[in-house]
């Protein structure tokens, strides 16, 4: 029973969330952040992308049900029944994290996780997802929410580089999951949920994703004069290296649209986002 209630919070997403905020609050302390700032992010962004994720499972038990990928879930194999109990779940892990955070963090920290909880269950999930095929371009503002808490975790100072990580998460969101509806468009399909894959095809979304990537290396790039010295050349050179790696991968979906380099430029995609995080924190730090 631990293990499903587990499962229902997608742990596999939550690291990447974590390390996000994480290094946003040393990129925009240039040094370690508090213990308590450290402990107060980890803490309440386990608990509420935990919480908005398993109110997410909650929400989506019919499309789950109809996908294969998905179908041994939890609530579609009825190993939690009755569902509510999922929507109860998910309701209190996002209050106790809110509570965790307005206990150990700045307020605009406390707005911006909350924000991104209310914009993956309402916007995402229930109003884009089923909709329209830009549900997850628009929706991956969640993710930027993450960077955007850590970042005023420290301070409470506008800075656009606090807007270029958040950014960057935003742009790279569409080019991973597109990646991995190309390999389930048939579930999406099947499932009616309007994935770009799924709606416009594999050639034209494999296009898409060249495009989108084309848009993320500068991205990528522009928090560069933020850096200074050896840092700013540790960045941009392998910030640059992944970004052009990251684009041979699409190309080759593009050109050979097959399940087999769909989950090469998934699997290449999934680690690119952590590793331009850790190098901006050794940026800031050197």
């Amino acid at each position: 029973m631990i293990r499903d209630y587990i499962q229902l919070m997608k742990p596999r997403i939550i690291p990447l969330l974590l390390l996000v905020a994480v290094a946003s609050a040393f990129i925009a302390a240039r040094s370690v952040p508090p213990v308590i700032t450290l402990v107060g992010l980890l803490v309440s962004g386990t608990l509420v992308s935990g919480g908005a994720l398993a109110l997410n499972s909650y929400l989506e038990v019919d499309s789950d049900s109809k996908m294969r990928r998905t179908s041994h879930r939890p609530l579609p194999s009825k190993r939690i029944i009755p569902p509510r109990k999922a929507l109860v779940f998910g309701l209190l892990l996002v209050a106790l994290g809110l509570a965790v955070a307005s206990l150990t963090l700045d307020r605009l920290a406390l707005l911006f996780i909350a924000l991104g909880a209310f914009v993956y269950v309402q916007i995402y999930t229930i109003w884009l997802k089923p909709r329209t095929i830009w549900n997850i371009v628009l929706g991956g503002f969640a993710g930027s929410c993450a960077s955007l808490a850590g970042w005023y975790s420290v301070t409470t100072s506008w800075s656009l580089v606090a807007w270029a990580l958040a950014a960057l998460v935003f742009v790279w969101t569409p080019s991973h999951f597109w990646s991995l509806a190309v390999l389930t468009e048939e579930d999406y399909s099947r499932a009616g949920v309007p994935m770009l894959p799924s709606i416009v095809g594999v050639t034209k979304a494999s296009r898409a994703i060249v495009v989108n990537t084309l848009l993320l290396i500068p991205v990528s790039l522009a928090i560069f004069p933020y850096f200074s010295g050896a840092g700013s050349w540790l960045y941009i050179s392998v910030a640059s290296g992944l970004g052009i790696l990251l684009l041979i991968t699409n190309l080759k979906l593009l050109y050979s649209p097959t399940k087999a380099n769909a989950w090469l430029a998934f699997k290449f995609s999934s680690p690119y986002l952590a590793i331009v995080f850790i190098l901006a924190v050794a940026g800031a730090l050197l």
